[in-house]
């Protein structure tokens, strides 16, 4: 049986509800799809992304829907027991659960590479009045944006007032995974799920910080 991090022990014991009836990628998969659907459609409404919500959840039996709220309680647990760091949450457990492996492998930014890129983005002056904006093409779970954000909190630098995040990715679930950790940090931002390199866009999501902070006024007075 595979050892888990301890810090990450309950919530995977609890995608492992079903005592194998889902597998617990899947169960982590519709997860992930159905909370940053839920967190997208509370600021701004979309009947498809609905639609995706409630194919999701029509697979499970009343009953089982009950874990879907204790993994949110979880899940947040785990980001708040280390205030003084941000960290890529979600990446490190599905990591942990095994789904980058096999034929579902995704190449993800080691926290190292994270960490030396956002000394580069970050490495200029930010003065009282402007922001700088953060932008990762590939941004899987969305590990580029976080250490940066970490930078900026590193330099005493407001990293929810003084960057701005733009993240897009090919793969769904990391769209989401992505969406999620940055709507928790209450960073500013904009994620994209569409190919970078032929400029497809399939969906965008704002963050919830990008509508309380009024980004869109900001970002076209920078423009």
């Amino acid at each position: 049986m595979r050892k888990y991090s301890s810090k990450y022990k309950e919530f995977i014991d609890l995608l492992n509800f079903s005592n194998g009836k889902y597998e617990k990628i899947d169960v982590f998969k519709d997860f992930v799809t159905i909370y940053a659907i839920a967190i997208k459609n509370k600021m701004y409404f979309k009947q498809e992304d609905e639609n995706i919500y409630f194919d999701i959840i029509k697979k499970y039996k009343k009953s089982e829907l009950d874990i879907f709220p204790k993994l949110v309680n979880a899940l947040i647990e785990l980001y708040y027991r280390e205030r003084d760091e941000i960290r890529d949450v979600l990446g490190e457990i599905y990591y942990e659960i095994g789904a980058i492996k096999g034929n579902r492998k995704h190449f993800f930014s080691p926290k190292e590479i994270g960490k030396l890129n956002s000394l580069l983005a970050v490495g200029k002056k930010i003065t009282k009045k402007e922001f700088i904006t953060i932008y990762d093409p590939t941004c899987g779970s969305g590990v580029l944006l976080l250490e940066a954000a970490n930078e900026l909190m590193r330099k005493k630098i407001d990293y929810t007032q003084k960057a701005f995040y733009w993240g897009q990715d090919v793969d769904f679930i990391c769209f989401c995974m992505a969406y999620i950790q940055l709507s928790l940090y209450g960073m500013p931002a904009i994620i994209i799920l569409g190919d970078t390199l032929t400029l497809q866009e399939k969906k965008v999501f704002y963050t919830p910080e990008f509508f309380i902070g009024k980004w869109d006024e900001k970002l076209k007075n920078k423009k």
